[in-house]
């Protein structure tokens, strides 16, 4: 008769020796969930488990029972507090209103927490389409404004040409005036340039 090993436990039987093999891997699925989580964490899994009866090889009920005497060895807990490991030969037990509750509860709070992540993803996507839209309409504003600067300055440099050849008061009063509205726009320009690259950083 064959005998098959799994992790350390010797089956004569093929298909217990699959169920222990299915069972090994969600012992070890179980191990890397939990390794970072406190007691209190380990707990739930633990009476989850229990619940589920999940498994029925040596290789689970072994599991169980080392997962039960390691929350009692943490002194977190009295032993009355953590539920010995159910025996394959009595019938599954009915859910407590206890453990009802407290799974409804986890449950809940799972889903308000995924809502709340949800909410404050929307609202970095909603910043940053503002952010971006803004940058684009100062842009366009500067580029309006570069024009008119650029139109201005052809104008002054015209009005200083002619201010040249004729010494007209009416001339220079003009080419005065279009020196300071090509100064303010000029400072505008600026000030909306330096507005464009702190929004542009804040993005990064």
């Amino acid at each position: 008769m064959a005998k098959y090993n799994i992790g350390g436990y010797i089956f004569d039987d093929e298909n217990k020796a699959k169920k222990a093999a299915k069972e090994l891997k969600a012992v070890e699925y179980i191990l890397g969930q939990i390794k970072d989580s406190d007691e209190n964490a380990v707990l739930t899994v633990y009476k989850k488990l229990l619940n589920q009866r999940m498994f029925s090889t040596e290789i689970g009920m072994s599991f169980l029972a080392q997962l039960r005497q390691n929350l009692l060895d943490s002194e977190v807990f009295t032993p009355e507090d953590i539920p010995p490991v159910y025996s394959l030969e009595e019938p599954p037990k009915d859910v407590t209103p206890e453990e009802k509750t407290e799974d409804t509860n986890s449950s809940s709070d799972e889903k308000v927490s995924k809502a709340k992540k949800e909410k404050a993803d929307k609202k970095v996507v909603a910043k940053v389409t503002n952010d971006s839209s803004e940058i684009k309409r100062l842009k366009a504003i500067n580029k309006v404004l570069l024009i008119f600067c650029i139109a201005l300055l052809l104008c002054v440099l015209g009005m200083f040409y002619v201010s040249t050849t004729i010494n007209s008061p009416t001339i220079l009063d003009y080419e005065e005036k279009l020196i300071d509205k090509y100064s303010s726009w000029e400072q505008d320009l600026t000030e909306r340039e330096e507005a464009i690259r702190e929004k542009e950083q804040e993005q990064q």
